[in-house]
């Protein structure tokens, strides 16, 4: 099979790991210029990702905290209907006292404040207590500084291709650790800046409308990532 005959079979493109502001201090977009963007350049869905830490705790409570989140998804929600494209819920959550980062798949606005008062947790007590059939544990860029892949007995995959041009993911020791673990593999953008968008894409035969078929999607492993044209096929083995 041909890279375009691959296209044209895998035509549904999907973003797994974007950021907006405010959730997202570092995110340089709003959420619905997140959503112009990626439909800009044909994107089918969007999944947002902001960062949930220790400190967005400070001076909010819970509530207020999974109110504030759950905004800039709901911007984004809105934008999409008008322009015609799908946005699904994700997380990006860090444990307090660890610089780790996990994304959540397979998750809807009604688990935020749960995903909250895991904060002070870590990533053994959430998996434990958090993961069900529907969602999917994803350790992000493992191998990224200050990042320590230790924690592969908790999680269902590993984000091997972060493609985020500014940091620097190791993405051929987070290959080897999904593989001699036999962990599913994701890949994202790991979008905050201006340019930097849709740097890997994952592509489907059909189209994910939600966080669920998301995790579905990384669960089937019948998928490609695309980067910026260039196939890769996560599972050769």
């Amino acid at each position: 099979m041909t890279a375009k005959q691959i296209l044209e079979e895998y035509k549904f493109t999907s973003e797994l790991h974007a950021h907006s502001k405010p959730v997202s201090g570092c995110g340089k977009f709003y959420a619905e210029e997140v959503v112009d963007i990626y439909h800009n350049v044909g994107c089918n869905t969007l999944t947002l990702t902001n960062h949930l830490t220790e400190k967005h705790l400070i001076e909010r409570t819970e509530a207020q905290l999974a109110e504030f989140y759950l905004s800039d998804y709901y911007k984004a929600c809105e934008q999409a209907k008008k322009v015609g494209m799908n946005v699904a819920f994700g997380v990006e959550i860090r444990f307090t006292g660890s610089y780790n980062e996990f994304l959540v798949y397979g998750i809807c606005p009604d688990d935020m404040e749960k995903l909250i008062h895991y904060i002070n947790t870590d990533i053994e007590t959430f998996y434990r207590e958090f993961k069900n059939d529907k969602n999917v544990i994803i350790h992000a860029h493992p191998y990224r500084m200050k990042s320590e892949p230790n924690s592969v007995a908790y999680v269902d995959g590993i984000e091997t291709f972060n493609c985020h041009p500014g940091h620097n993911s190791q993405i051929a020791y987070a290959c080897r650790l999904a593989r001699e673990n036999g962990l599913l593999v994701t890949g994202g953008s790991d979008f905050h800046e201006e340019d930097r968008h849709a740097t890997c894409l994952m592509r489907t035969k059909w189209e994910l409308k939600n966080s669920y078929d998301i995790a579905e999607a990384i669960k089937s492993k019948d998928f490609v990532l695309d980067i910026f044209g260039h196939i890769v096929l996560p599972y050769l083995y």
